[in-house]
């Protein structure tokens, strides 16, 4: 029996060019889903850097209400808009709460104070819905790069990827249960910040959320 030394060769090269095709491939794919993992990590550290960045803006707004109005902690801690009404008056004075289906925006005023703006939204509003994602989609200030909501100096950063922002604050008492919200008196609170974004490595929506309790610490001293 002879064999075809032709033949052989054919074969041997179809075998070695299976072979580099596949390696190629896996190169391939190797490097498409490492960039796409990379972006991935990359996004969820921007959004956890958005997600602290508003837990600090809410601080502030605390810290700045015992600054300015020192003589009353008690009912001045958690003023909405920096209200001079509050001081030994605990009625009449708006605060910071809100209701099912309301979040809260943050954004910097024309004096440079951060502010809340509450926002109200049917149940079916999600990030999947164009009017949600308008309302608390994030901007980067065009001076210092401060991400905001609502501001005045502000800019568009880009679609890729797509951020939105949303913060909600829970009023809890001594024995960290949640109460009804229209008990904004007591002396801690929860904020949680809702980060939720698109990118190309993932098809579904990413969502991170960021909590920390708040205490009125100085009406206790």
């Amino acid at each position: 029996m002879k064999y075809s030394l032709r033949a052989t060769s054919i074969i041997e090269s179809m075998i070695v060019l299976l072979v580099v095709v596949t390696g190629i491939t896996w190169v391939y794919w190797l490097l498409v889903s490492s960039q796409k993992l990379a972006d991935s990590t990359s996004n969820r550290i921007e959004a956890i850097q958005i997600a602290r960045d508003w837990l600090e803006a809410f601080i502030n707004i605390r810290d700045t209400n015992w600054e300015l109005y020192g003589a009353d902690y008690e009912n001045c801690w958690n003023v909405l808009d920096y209200e001079l009404t509050c001081i030994g008056n605990v009625w009449g004075t708006s605060y910071i709460q809100h209701d099912t289906n309301e979040g809260f925006k943050i954004y910097r005023d024309s004096e440079n104070k951060f502010r809340l703006a509450l926002w109200t939204y049917w149940p079916w509003d999600s990030y999947a819905d164009d009017s949600y994602r308008n309302e608390f989609a994030i901007r980067k200030e065009s001076i210092d790069g401060f991400y905001t909501q609502s501001g005045w100096i502000i800019y568009w950063v880009g679609t890729e990827p797509f951020y939105t922002r949303e913060l909600n604050v829970d009023y809890i008492d001594s024995s960290w249960n949640l109460v009804w919200s229209d008990q904004y008196t007591n002396d801690s609170v929860k904020v949680t910040v809702l980060v939720q974004w698109s990118d190309r490595a993932k098809q579904e929506t990413q969502k991170l959320e960021m909590s920390t309790i708040l205490t009125n610490w100085k009406a206790k001293k």
